[in-house]
């Protein structure tokens, strides 16, 4: 399998996993809870904020994570297709 082909099924698979209720239910309740969390904390309660605050950074990096190897997957699949056409 080459390395294009590779970032097409990697990029198949991290679309079916946005796109799974199951993980955007699970990921959504992990975010929600970090929100309430950092809303709970009192003032001097900075250690709570600062776990809330790196529970929604992790959340919002993987996401971005996700999307970056879905997107790669679609510009690896046209250039599949530009081979494909360039050989025709």
């Amino acid at each position: 399998m080459s390395k294009l082909e590779e970032d097409v099924r990697k990029g198949k698979k991290a679309e079916s996993l946005i796109a799974d209720e199951a993980f955007s239910t699970a990921l959504l309740k992990m975010e929600n809870d970090a929100v309430w969390l950092w809303k709970d904390t009192k003032p001097e309660d900075t250690v709570r904020r600062e776990h809330a605050w790196h529970m929604l950074r992790a959340i919002d990096n993987f996401r971005t994570e996700i999307s970056k190897i879905m997107d790669n997957g679609k510009v690896a699949q046209r250039q599949i297709e530009r081979e494909q056409k360039s050989l025709v």
